[in-house]
């Protein structure tokens, strides 16, 4: 009898244990990796050509009223880039936006169970941004911006390494330059998720720009291009 009660024991602590969700350390957007092709991401999803918006786009397209989070969607758009400029597209960033009414507490809830707690300490700066100078995110209202995120750029670039880095870097953030850089990578992480409610937003963003550009420069730099 004490045997049998023992395995049963064994048992329900290896069932608990496997129904345990592990957080999702890379930051990734729901059924979809960072490397995922404009192609795998579809799939990924379930949707074709004929049933996304802006197919006729070659970087993007758009899926409309699904769940996420625990609150239906207005759009979730996805959006790849070549950044290595071989053609192949890899995913940068993906933007899901709410309606007025979600509840927006209840998406950050459910985010906190994938991804953990939010990290408070979170600069970042919008790649290909129009502005002239260099300038972080600046919240319009408290308590309004939530963030997760991976490192920061400057623990993957190598000290003496760094200069080497700046140069190509700026043809994706506009405004940086030698007397901003050194903030800029202190300040930047290799993978970002925002969850916005600033200035009327209800938005999820996923953002892997950084990653992508600090391994495009680094395959340019081993290889002496």
């Amino acid at each position: 009898m004490k045997k049998h009660i023992a395995m049963a024991l064994i048992a329900a602590a290896m069932l608990c244990s496997c129904g345990k969700k592990e957080a999702n350390s890379n930051l990734e957007f729901p059924q979809t990796t960072w490397d995922m092709s404009m192609e795998e991401a579809m799939e990924a999803w379930g949707v074709t050509e004929e049933t996304v918006k802006n197919y006729d786009s070659d970087d993007a397209f758009v899926i409309e009223e699904y769940e996420l989070f625990g609150e239906k969607t207005e759009s979730i758009k996805f959006e790849f880039y070549d950044f290595e400029g071989d053609g192949e597209q890899k995913l940068a960033q993906v933007f899901a936006t709410y309606p007025a009414d979600a509840d927006m507490g209840h998406v950050s809830e459910e985010m906190q169970k994938v991804y953990g707690e939010p990290d408070p300490d979170v600069t970042f700066y919008y790649p290909y941004s129009a502005l002239e100078t260099l300038k972080a995110y600046e919240a319009k209202e408290p308590d309004s911006v939530t963030n997760w995120a991976l490192g920061s750029v400057a623990e993957v670039i190598p000290a003496d390494e760094r200069k080497d880095y700046r140069e190509p870097w700026e043809f994706y953030q506009y405004g940086l330059n030698e007397e901003n850089w050194d903030q800029f990578i202190q300040d930047s992480r290799l993978v970002r998720i925002s969850l916005l409610t600033d200035g009327g937003w209800n938005r999820v963003e996923f953002n892997a720009t950084n990653k992508w550009i600090y391994e495009t420069i680094q395959h340019q730099l081993s290889e002496g291009q």
